[in-house]
């Protein structure tokens, strides 16, 4: 069932569940850069942003967690309002790593106490930096600007009047949340068709796109391909930065620290980076010792090799990691380097 509920009305139910709980969203700071912190005034919401650095994947994976049983034991519920499409979707794409077959107990109780709104895009994100403009291509990897997939958050939200949100829950959690909202109003057809022609609208605002029609086999096909040797011979730096911006990122290390009193310790996990060299280490050597296989990782990985793993592909076409990247590395622009091989009809 879906409803709709003006803007005043979308914002005194935040601040009303902002009053009960914890609740992060969308917003802008004292330097103009919208970033996802603690409401404790709606009014400071920024709905209309267009990207944030750090991704809402921090709120079930945090970059340092502690790792013990206190740690589970101090999960709070909590909501995180806002989400993008595309940030939803990473979430979804997460899931099946921390909760497939081998179920990772921190990442699972964070998850279970996180209940998540999405909002969807009117328009593809576009957002001007100083040496660098972000473009979103969401749609072409099927991750927005609407929400595609069908389980995994609690409300999706769209703005279907400049005044007028569509309201629709998907979850047990979700219709709790809304309770008993007396200015909720049933959606009427013309909402949900409005909500379409919305989204239709959107598809035609992006500019960046991606073909990924056969794009995981003819990646995996030629990892030999001078793309990645020459992009990391003149521009790549092995900052590490592409992959602790991406929201589907998950590897991590194990930190063990002895405290002052010698007689405690304490166990923390944190992202770590396929990009960082010590990263392919092992006891015989370096098995990704280059830049160049480093580089390759990434893009085959985003771009191939979960297509294998998880059924679907790492990169949901936010454009963090080119937009992060000091140098501006487009991973789209190396495949479509790779598909021009298809496109000659050999292989090199």
């Amino acid at each position: 069932m879906a409803f709709v509920l003006s803007k005043k009305d979308l914002f005194n139910w935040i601040d009303d569940l902002s009053s009960a709980k914890d609740v992060f969203g969308p917003v802008l700071n004292h330097r103009g850069e919208t970033i996802f912190e603690k409401i404790s005034d709606s009014k400071k919401l920024d709905l209309n942003y267009q990207s944030v650095m750090t991704s809402p994947r921090k709120f079930v994976y945090p970059s340092r967690q502690n790792i013990d049983q206190r740690s589970l034991d101090k999960a709070k519920d909590r909501v995180v309002f806002g989400i993008h499409s595309c940030d939803m979707h990473a979430v979804s794409v997460l899931d099946r790593t921390f909760l497939g077959d081998h179920k990772d107990a921190y990442y699972a109780k964070l998850r279970e106490k996180t209940a998540t709104i999405v909002l969807n895009c009117n328009k593809a994100c576009k957002k001007k930096y100083p040496n660098y403009t972000l473009k979103g291509f969401c749609a072409s990897m099927g991750t927005g600007p609407f929400l595609k997939i069908k389980k995994g958050y609690d409300i999706e939200i769209t703005e279907i009047g400049k005044q007028l949100y569509l309201i629709e829950p998907n979850s047990k959690k979700g219709k709790e949340l809304l309770g008993k909202n007396k200015k909720l109003k049933t959606a009427l057809k013309k909402d949900l068709s409005q909500k379409s022609k919305i989204e239709r609208a959107a598809l035609k605002t992006f500019t960046k796109e991606l073909d990924t029609k056969g794009l995981p086999k003819l990646l995996a096909d030629n990892l030999a391909h001078p793309v990645y040797r020459e992009t990391a011979d003149s521009r790549c730096l092995g900052c590490t930065n592409c992959t602790m911006v991406c929201p589907t990122c998950f590897c991590y290390s194990i930190e063990d620290t002895t405290l002052y009193d010698l007689k405690t310790s304490k166990r923390d996990r944190y992202w770590d980076s396929c990009q960082e060299i010590n990263f392919a280490k092992v006891h015989d050597g370096n098995f990704r010792e280059t830049r160049e296989a480093r580089l390759r990782q990434f893009v085959t990985h985003k771009l191939s090799n979960w297509m294998e793993q998880y059924d679907c592909l790492g990169c949901v076409g936010c454009g963090r990691c080119m937009t992060w990247c000091p140098t501006n590395i487009d991973l789209t622009d190396m495949a479509k380097e790779v598909q021009k091989v298809a496109k000659k009809g050999k292989r090199k």
